[in-house]
């Protein structure tokens, strides 16, 4: 999946001090130096984060919504109705291959002109290529736009209000997945909305020569600290983002499941999948597994007893310390009084919530439990 990806952004980042690390061939900001500043941010007001290592496949041509139909795990077309999404909805969806395993996750984005699918920017040009091998004799183009299109993202309870102020006109609250066209700066975006961190969160599809423009333009309006120190709009990097993900249970392609796992694993199946569609690239093996109830292992939630924290790759044993799964995400919750949580998989005997399990975290054998995801819902704790 290696694929060299610039981060037009990555200069200013440098400039303000931010700490950087690698996300594969990208560069991402782990934190602008107060980590639990930006946590607070995206819990209590909003903050605005750079995410070069997403990108964008576009699809434009008449059949296009069908086509995706017919490879993806959830609905873009109604063959019965013979329509397909309408403009500014979205789904998440699977790309799955014969063998009925996930080679990608994704949000199909409708526009009127076009079709957006947004995934890990590692992704676009594999899933291009896999993609044109099913393309025939239908009315469809395709075209990588990672390098063409960058995304920042506003999370927290105030991101619309900012996104508000910053467009300078009455934006309105969009559905899950929902999408729309809007101006701030003097440049053209498109916004679609999903809550991976269990509040708010509006992420701009902007051109990348226009990207800087937008990101000090939101920091240079609300990012000054007021008399009392408080920020209306915080730059936040990866660490924070992260720990928020996780406290919303949300698993991400490429770090808690991969191309081995099957969709009934992920937990997500009822967002990603629909049963009521008909036929798609591997679908065959998914409905044989929503019959009969049967998969091997799941992401869970897991919370530890105590503060100790495993690490990801950590190894979860049962009462009899017989290997049972692994750790994938985890991280210490300041919502849930500082509670150690993560997710993993466990074998399907593992999974009902309260399930004791055993996981080796800062040097000793330590107990956790199984916990009802998301750990943190909106309105949870939260302002």
């Amino acid at each position: 999946m290696s694929r060299t990806i610039p981060n037009p952004l990555l200069e200013l980042h440098q400039k303000a001090d931010a700490e950087v690390q690698a996300y594969d061939q990208v560069q991402i900001v782990s934190t602008f130096g107060e980590p639990e500043a930006e946590y607070a941010a995206i819990r209590k007001a909003a903050a605005v984060i750079d995410q070069p290592q997403r990108g964008l496949l576009e699809l434009s041509g008449k059949d296009r919504l069908s086509f995706l139909n017919n490879l993806l795990t959830n609905q873009t077309w109604d063959k019965a109705a013979k329509r397909g999404l309408e403009v500014g909805q979205g789904v998440y969806a699977f790309f799955l291959g014969k063998n009925g395993r996930i080679v990608a996750d994704m949000t199909v984005i409708e526009r009127p002109d076009r079709t957006l699918l947004e995934m890990d920017a590692r992704l676009v040009e594999p899933v291009r290529a896999a993609f044109e091998k099913y393309l025939f004799g239908e009315q469809v183009k395709m075209t990588d736009r990672v390098e063409a299109i960058r995304q920042i993202s506003i999370h927290g309870p105030q991101a619309l209000s900012i996104l508000r102020q910053a467009a300078g006109a009455e934006i309105a609250e969009l559905v899950l997945l929902g999408s729309a066209e809007i101006r701030l700066y003097e440049v053209s975006a498109t916004v679609w909305r999903d809550d991976p961190a269990a509040v708010t969160g509006y992420h701009l599809l902007i051109e990348t020569d226009s990207v800087e423009r937008v990101w000090t333009g939101l920091l240079g309006q609300f990012g000054q600290a007021t008399e009392l120190g408080r920020r209306a709009l915080r730059p936040a990097g990866w660490a924070a983002f992260n720990a928020t993900r996780v406290e919303a249970g949300r698993p991400f392609f490429g770090i808690d499941f991969d191309d081995t796992v099957l969709p009934h694993e992920t937990g997500l199946i009822s967002r990603a999948v629909s049963f009521t569609k008909g036929c798609y690239l591997g679908q065959e093996i998914v409905a044989r597994m929503q019959a009969r109830g049967q998969f091997a292992r799941q992401i869970v939630g897991i919370r530890m007893t105590d503060d100790s924290l495993p690490i990801a790759g950590a190894v979860v044993y049962d009462d009899n310390d017989n290997q049972i799964g692994g750790i994938t995400s985890s991280t210490v919750s300041p919502v849930l009084s500082n509670a150690a949580i993560c997710l993993g998989f466990v074998k399907k005997a593992f999974t009902p919530v309260g399930t004791v399990l055993t996981i080796p975290a800062e040097g000793k054998m330590r107990k956790g439990s199984v916990a009802e995801l998301p750990f943190v819902r909106g309105g949870q704790g939260l302002p």
